[in-house]
């Protein structure tokens, strides 16, 4: 079944582009998309996989960022939208003062 893997990071920025020594500020975090088979997850020898995908995120660091592996979650379908919560973040402060 094809399915996406989500892979989460921590994401920093250099903040010291022009001097010898980088100074790594975690700015937000980030997820990266993998389409992929679900079976090859499924099956696949966790200590391989979770080393392979730290890989493949260190690969994509550069000079001005990087990211840093938090975790994975395979995902099968679509999230579904849940509408809603601003309204009711609002009820409850209401309710406590």
């Amino acid at each position: 079944m094809q399915a996406n893997l989500l892979i989460h990071c921590q994401y920093y920025e250099n903040y010291n582009m022009d001097g010898q020594v980088p100074r790594w500020k975690p700015k937000f975090g980030h997820t990266f998309k993998v389409p992929i088979d679900s079976d090859t997850v499924f099956y696949a020898d966790k200590e391989i996989l979770t080393q392979a995908i730290q890989n493949l995120v260190e690969s994509q660091n550069t000079n001005a960022e990087k990211f840093e592996y938090i975790g994975h979650e395979l995902v099968t379908s679509e999230p579904t939208v849940l509408e809603g919560l601003e309204e009711e973040m609002d009820r409850l402060y209401r309710l406590q003062y």
